[in-house]
């Protein structure tokens, strides 16, 4: 779809660019666009000079903070675009675009009505206040219907703030009204119904200043897409319609209207996964959590020891660790190790250690019972106790006779007759309930900022960025850039790739959304 020349918006909070794919595909021209993240910036403005949309030519990107972002900023950096004829007033742009972070607003997390992003959707209002677009459009996860606000301050000035608590949607309701505004009744849409392969729930806003055409929210699609079909022409012998489109690409150049097709696949990196973790895997038929995996092995039982025995003997030691780690701790002070290992280390620490030792201790078993040579296991052994190779040799055979209140053998015959209690199914599957492997035949769940509890339907690993924005209806010449993931504290300050695909809209959502726009500004 070529862009339409007199069509203009604005996209705030822009994240990657998955609302901003779908505004382009119906043929908007994006004029100015924000985010704060140096992190998604690179991957925007990448995917931008891709689509022949070239920085403070035809439009602009601005990195900061909404708090410090004025109206007066995005018409000065508008009007000095050169390769628009048209200069902007208040009231010339056609329509505003944002979905403030939604963590606040979320079911999934903690939610806050102090949490101060909350906030940041009142700086959205201040936007629109200043910059009186014909259209308004919002979009948020669905427990922002719900969510209540203390003691909100109005942009209005006739009004200083709200007391108490307040629902927020009533309030975004009211302040528009104000402003000059017709609201729609908020909606809630899932993705799936606009040729998502995902099942995604959004929050919807649409408002329309009153001298402007009503608008309605887009039609639904009576087909849904399979995650069989979302996945077809990545490196596999499927095709389908929508993995064709994926491939040629469906966003529009800036010079042509052609959209760029994928020369060569990108964010296609697996995860490195352990024998272990891809035996526990294994365990996962196609729709299957945890909780279903644990009820169907109750029922039918599960012969393990032969089919993935690294799994089997790791949870054997899982499931005996509190008693393994006495009996490490008691034969190191024995051979007056333990002491001398231990010296100016904190218990958390310490405890860490031999949680991780006894784990390891596994392959001793393991490997035996598959006629392996454990020399490479003495030798790992020695080195973490810092001992002799032949006294980790002499403390092995001792503790193999030791080890394990609940033997291997005694596991086994749980496991087959489906004597499965909690222990030992956390032994086997670990605490993450919500680990689940996709469903070819129905629709993805909804993709989030992490993919490690997302098993990928037809193999035994995580599913890739790639596969991630596959379900998100990205075009395959859509390059995530940065780290494909972070953990722990870092995960407060940055946005790799997983991240910025799973807090991205879905651009057919998005397009959908931004057609309904075009419709009431055509008058179609």
């Amino acid at each position: 779809m070529t862009r339409t020349k007199n069509l203009y918006a604005v996209d705030l909070f822009c994240g990657a660019g998955g609302f901003s794919e779908g505004i382009l595909q119906a043929g908007f021209n994006i004029l100015f666009s924000s985010d704060r993240s140096e992190f998604v910036q690179k991957t925007y403005m990448h995917r931008h000079e891709q689509l022949g949309l070239i920085q403070d030519q035809n439009t602009h990107f601005e990195l900061t903070d909404i708090r410090e972002l004025t109206t007066k900023r995005i018409l000065e950096c508008i009007n000095k675009l050169p390769e628009i004829q048209k200069k902007f007033s208040v009231g010339d742009v056609d329509v505003i675009f944002g979905g403030p972070p939604c963590q606040g607003f979320s079911r999934l997390g903690k939610r806050d009505a102090k949490d101060p992003r909350n906030m940041l959707f009142h700086e959205y209002l201040r936007i629109i206040s200043g910059l009186k677009p014909k259209y308004v459009v919002m979009e948020n996860v669905s427990g922002f219907m719900d969510m209540q606000m203390l003691d909100f301050p109005s942009i209005l000035t006739n009004k200083e703030i709200y007391q108490g608590q307040h629902l927020v949607k009533n309030i975004l309701q009211q302040e528009l009204v104000e402003l000059g505004y017709t609201v729609l009744e908020p909606c809630i849409l899932n993705a799936s119904e606009f040729g998502v392969p995902q099942s995604r729930n959004r929050a919807i806003f649409l408002a329309y200043r009153t001298d402007m055409r009503s608008l309605e929210y887009p039609t639904k699609l009576e087909k849904k897409i399979t995650v069989r079909e979302a996945l077809a022409n990545l490196n596999n012998n499927i095709s389908s319609e929508y993995g064709l489109d994926s491939e040629k690409g469906r966003t529009p150049g800036n010079k042509n209207g052609k959209s760029v097709t994928r020369t060569n696949i990108t964010n296609i990196e697996n995860s490195k996964h352990s024998g272990v973790i891809s035996q526990r895997f294994g365990l996962y038929k196609q729709g299957e959590n945890t909780k279903n995996v644990i009820k169907r092995l109750r029922i039918e039982g599960a012969n393990i020891r032969q089919s993935s025995t690294d799994l089997f003997f790791e949870a054997v030691f899982i499931y005996n660790e509190s008693f393994n780690m006495r009996i490490i701790k008691k034969i190191m002070k024995l051979n007056n190790i333990y002491e001398k290992r231990f010296e100016g280390i904190d218990k958390e620490e310490e405890r860490s250690w031999f949680r991780f030792t006894n784990k390891s201790l596994s392959k001793l078993f393991c490997d035996e019972d598959m006629g392996i040579d454990i020399s490479v296991l003495v030798k790992k052994f020695a080195k973490r106790l810092n001992i002799e190779t032949d006294t980790a040799k002499t403390i092995l055979r001792i503790l193999k006779r030791e080890l394990n209140e609940v033997t291997s053998d005694e596991i086994e015959k749980k496991l087959i007759i489906g004597d499965i209690d909690e222990a030992l199914a956390e032994a086997l599957l670990t605490k993450k309930a919500i680990r689940q492997r996709i469903n070819g035949e129905g629709v993805a769940p909804t993709v989030v900022t992490v993919a490690d509890d997302f098993i990928h339907p037809y193999e035994n690993r995580t599913i890739t960025v790639r596969e991630m924005a596959r379900f998100q209806s990205f075009d395959d010449s859509f390059e995530f850039i940065g780290k494909r993931t972070t953990g722990g504290l870092k995960r407060r300050t940055e946005v790799p790739q997983q991240t910025q695909v799973g807090n991205a809209v879905p651009p057919l959502l998005a397009k959908a959304i931004a057609m309904s726009v075009k419709r009431a500004l055509l008058n179609r």
